[in-house]
């Protein structure tokens, strides 16, 4: 039954099955070096950064975070949109393979003449809602990644289609048109995905920075001691004189530290809301040391 299946179906031209590989290839020679992917990771890792320290009133930029804390924090923006990609890629194959050998010839070719059409107006549903989202991103704005995914699927069923139709019909096309269409396809496919990932790690920042806000009253004490007063006034932070005659002559609590990079510190209060909060930024130095404890540890509060 099998045998019969297949030679019952339209063969394709070995140059137009090949063409999507063909135009992989070319198009990944230009992705695979290590200098441009790394590049891509950084500038995801610096949409999650300005996101997540903009939450604060906090430029990225005056932090010196390194490379490894972009690459990071790139890491966190991209997991969910490529463990949602190869899912749904994966389950798209065993679908067709399983519908494939287990469907009769007439009804893999009926199966084939519908998913045509199908496939076809969704690509261009999904491209228009792609469009909306660009012309007008307050309509999408709450659906993070949404508008460029639109993009990246739309533009990606319209050769699919027109793969099942040569397919079902035997049609031969043109091996230079199938390179040609396959390239600029991977090429918008890859802006979609780019534009997908660059506003789901721009949102995910600020989601780990709402988190980060609402986990600050838990988070471990961070004690200032300074050889001078740093003036650090702010909401729930306690300054406290030390002896005249000591090292440290002024002591800091109620303070959080969020990241510590390129020489500076980052803190907040304990109390800090986004209504009137203060971010505090300490360059290091010899002048001032910075204690760590649980919060709520009970120890001694005296310099």
């Amino acid at each position: 039954m099998t045998a019969r299946r297949v030679a019952g179906r339209p063969r394709e031209s070995g140059v137009t099955r090949d063409a999507p590989s063909r135009a992989l290839k070319v198009f990944s020679s230009i992705l695979a070096p290590t200098t441009v992917l790394t590049a891509l990771l950084f500038y995801f890792g610096t949409q999650h950064a300005n996101a997540f320290y903009g939450w604060f009133g906090v430029h990225y930029s005056v932090l010196g975070l390194s490379v490894a804390d972009y690459l990071i924090r790139a890491s966190d923006g991209m997991t969910v949109p490529i463990t949602a990609v190869a899912a749904v890629g994966l389950a798209t194959l065993w679908a067709h393979r399983l519908l494939e050998a287990r469907l009769s010839p007439p009804a893999w070719q009926t199966l084939l003449r519908r998913a045509v059409p199908v496939l076809a107006v969704a690509g261009i549903v999904l491209v228009v809602v792609g469009l909306t989202g660009l012309a007008e991103p307050a309509l999408l704005y709450r659906f993070a990644g949404l508008p460029g995914l639109c993009i990246a699927v739309g533009f990606l069923f319209f050769p699919l289609a027109d793969r099942l139709h040569q397919a079902r019909t035997g049609r031969r096309g043109s091996p230079t048109a199938a390179v040609v269409q396959w390239t600029f396809t991977f090429v918008l496919v890859t802006i979609g995905a780019f534009w997908s990932v660059t506003d789901y790690s721009s949102a995910l920042g600020e989601r780990r920075a709402y988190e980060y806000e609402v986990a600050l009253p838990t988070m471990a004490d961070t004690v200032v001691f300074s050889g001078k007063d740093l003036g650090l006034r702010a909401r729930g932070v306690k300054v406290t004189p030390c002896a005249p005659d000591a090292q440290y002559r002024f002591r800091y609590d109620g303070l959080v530290l969020v990241q510590q990079s390129g020489g500076t510190s980052m803190l907040l209060p304990r109390q800090w809301n986004r209504a009137d909060g203060t971010a505090i930024l300490l360059p290091a130095s010899g002048d001032v040391r910075l204690e760590f404890a649980p919060n709520g540890t009970s120890r001694d509060r005296t310099c």
